[in-house]
């Protein structure tokens, strides 16, 4: 049977991250350099006690950095609030709706409404709400993906997690808020493009480090902490256009078809037909964004056998043919 057509510290400190080079970790790096961005909202805040915010979520994830100060940060639904201090940071892995205070028990307004932010542009280089009382500077980021399918990456996880000053998940992070510091510290404020690319850096290293500090029981992610079915998602991975068989990837976990078929969509909640379906199109996206090479070529290259099967199939996961999507990627 033919699977598609051609077609060492957690955020806690306290116990050791997977080694740099292990399967998860590999896995990780593969699943965030195939994500890409289609939108955004990122800041940098000057909040005065008292002061009290809530964002409307429904982006594919958010992260919370405090450059100065404290807040609290509340997810909908899970009402023990995160106490943050100075370089702590909140991933919110699906950017659920929540507030960012103070204090607890704040009534927090809406984004919305808050005066000051410059509603003409997609980002908010900087805003100042609040009273007269202790300063907390934020810098706050949310993306949108290009594919729908991104969701699965973070699948399991759970509504925050939180990334401490000086632990180990934060070595790579420190500098970026270092320079975001320094940025906003600048007499003619925050440069817009400056913000934006260290936004993206930071967002990405901290989605990792939270990636590796998650234990989740279901999802991708679990998976890949399986010895046997980390081989098969390597394999997918490394070579998404072969012609892979359900027969083909048992053997890689050795298993039986069944058993493989069963452990495989128990762990990622999806087939190894969808995942593979999913990944080849994610693949694909980057392509289109990233490269000048033709429509035809991309096809191929992610195991379709024809250009209309593969642009029948990208615009059932995005709603926009292969041309449309590569034509709205941003200029240079």
């Amino acid at each position: 049977m033919t699977i598609g057509k051609r077609t060492r510290a957690r955020a806690s400190g306290n116990t050791e991250h997977d080694a740099e080079r292990s399967p998860r970790a590999v896995l990780i790096a593969q699943a965030l350099d195939a994500l890409r961005f289609h939108g955004w909202f990122f800041c940098v805040s000057d909040l005065g006690a008292p002061w009290a915010v809530q964002l409307p979520g429904n982006r594919f994830a958010a992260v919370h950095a405090v450059l100065d100060g404290a807040c609290v940060v509340t997810v909908q639904g899970h009402p023990e609030p995160l106490r943050l201090g100075p370089g702590d940071l909140v991933v919110l892995p699906r950017d659920d709706i929540h507030s960012v205070a103070d204090r607890p028990g704040r009534r927090p307004m809406p984004i919305s409404a808050v005066v000051g932010i410059d509603r003409r542009d997609r980002n908010a280089t900087t805003f100042v709400h609040g009273g007269s009382g202790a300063r907390t500077r934020l810098l706050t980021a949310s993306f949108v993906a290009d594919m729908r399918s991104a969701a699965g990456l973070v699948a399991g996880l759970p509504a925050a997690i939180p990334l401490r000053a000086g632990t180990r998940a934060c070595e790579r992070i420190e500098p970026v808020l270092a320079l975001v510091r320094a940025e906003a510290a600048q007499p003619d404020g925050i440069s817009s493009a400056v913000l934006r690319r260290a936004a993206e850096i930071l967002f990405i290293q901290a989605l990792r480090e939270a990636l590796l500090s998650a234990q989740p029981t279901t999802g991708w992610l679990a998976a890949a902490a399986d010895p046997r079915l980390a081989a098969v998602l390597t394999a997918m991975h490394a070579d998404p256009g072969r012609r892979w068989t359900l027969a083909g990837l048992a053997r890689l976990a050795n298993l039986s078809r069944t058993a493989f078929f069963q452990r495989f969509q128990t762990r990622v909640g999806q087939t190894p037909a969808e995942y593979l379906q999913d990944w080849r199109l994610r693949i694909a996206a980057r392509r289109l964004r990233g490269s000048e090479d033709s429509i035809g070529a991309i096809a191929a290259a992610a195991g379709y056998e024809s250009p209309s099967a593969f642009a029948r199939a990208f615009r059932r996961a995005t709603g926009q043919s292969p041309k449309s999507f590569r034509a709205a990627r941003e200029p240079a």
